[in-house]
């Protein structure tokens, strides 16, 4: 359905427009417009990707590391990271895929020095499993999914399965997005989807409308 521009009305009665507020740029034109300004020097401006990013950010980092703590250690981070490395940013590329890769390596590295204090405190480490020969999807109830009980069962996942649903599922990032944030082939990540799929179908038995599914990286 098309709508009227307002600003369109504004141009024929003669009125004075006033600048669009912040909620009304798109996205991407904010996006760009940040990190030109802080390329020119205005360290400011880099709120704004705070500002559109944060939340999101801290979401997939808690979904990764399973810590509030560690989340917010490692979207600190990442943030810090990307305005250190703000100039190997490629404008024509979506911003997000690229700062959530940064914060996925670092919540792998958070998770592989848990790990080895855990270890050397003597906290039992839970081993990745294989959950059964089931291969039903359940993707398109994972895409709408708001109960907490799902997402509780997402977040059991091995951590391999547990980003790669997390990136592909919550966050909306394309097969070969995850795959580079991950640092695996596309092949790789359409595994780990797969697996998590299969245990997740457990959480989903009742529901009807089971179908096949190839992930899709257009």
């Amino acid at each position: 359905m098309s709508l009227v521009d307002p600003d369109d009305l504004d141009d024929q009665n003669g009125a004075e427009r006033s600048p669009p507020t912040a909620a009304e740029i798109p996205e991407a034109d904010a996006v760009r417009a940040a990190v030109v300004a802080v390329r020119n020097g205005d360290r400011e401006a880099f709120g704004q990707l705070l500002k559109l990013y944060q939340r999101r950010l801290f979401g997939l980092s808690l979904m990764v590391v399973r810590s509030p703590e560690g989340a917010e250690e490692v979207t600190q981070d990442a943030f810090v990271r990307a305005f250190t490395r703000l100039d190997m940013y490629d404008e024509s590329r979506p911003f997000y895929p690229w700062l959530a890769t940064i914060a996925v390596r670092l919540a792998q590295n958070w998770l592989r020095r848990d790990t080895r204090v855990r270890t050397r405190e003597g906290t039992p480490i839970e081993p990745e499993r294989d959950h059964g020969p089931t291969a039903d999807p359940v993707d398109k109830f994972i895409v709408g999914e708001r109960d907490r009980q799902l997402w509780q069962a997402v977040a059991a996942l091995p951590s391999g399965q547990r980003v790669a649903v997390a990136l592909y599922y919550r966050q909306g990032m394309k097969v070969r997005e995850v795959a580079h944030a991950l640092g695996v082939t596309s092949g790789t990540v359409k595994t780990l989807l797969f697996r998590a799929r299969r245990t997740l179908r457990t959480a989903l038995k009742t529901e009807p409308g089971f179908a096949g599914h190839q992930e899709e990286d257009a």
